[in-house]
């Protein structure tokens, strides 16, 4: 931490601390070496699949739109990764399923972002746990999904 640094408000040394971090991840990930190749969207999806999914769930979870969800969803089902089932619950509905390719890939991106993640952040395992923790928060305070915003919960997608 510089002097300069030490001048600004935590919040935003925290600020600068979260862009460099993720810029830093962004660029590490667009370089990975995957097979086959995939999108940004794409593996924000495929990580967020670690059970079926509504893609209007997705959408919420990923902060993004429900058209670009379903476009990425149908990259990914046509390479092999995903598939649409019926939902159990809601018969009208679909769920996102990883295949057992894509259940190779998502934990191939899962263990690359945490060696990543490690290498670009310097934390330890414990400062990572709380990190995590406190990431967490924001990102459902953030999105709703925490007492201040009050959003319901992304519906299909129940704990």
């Amino acid at each position: 931490m510089t002097d300069d640094t030490l001048q600004l408000s935590p919040e935003i040394r925290s600020l600068m601390g979260v862009y460099a971090l993720y810029w830093m991840l962004d660029d590490a990930v667009e370089r990975m070496d995957q097979a086959p190749r995939i999108g940004r969207l794409e593996s924000r999806i495929l990580i967020r699949l670690d059970r079926p999914r509504r893609m209007g769930a997705l959408a919420q979870l990923l902060l993004t739109g429900p058209p670009s969800v379903t476009a990425a969803a149908d990259r990914l089902e046509e390479m092999g990764l995903v598939q649409r089932l019926p939902d159990p619950d809601d018969r009208r509905a679909l769920l996102l399923h990883l295949t057992d390719q894509g259940r190779a890939v998502r934990s191939q991106l899962d263990e690359e972002a945490r060696r990543l993640f490690r290498q670009v952040s310097g934390l330890s395992t414990d400062e990572v746990a709380q990190f995590a923790a406190l990431c967490e928060k924001i990102h459902d305070t953030s999105t709703g999904n925490g007492a201040p915003l009050g959003c319901p919960d992304p519906k299909g997608d129940k704990e």
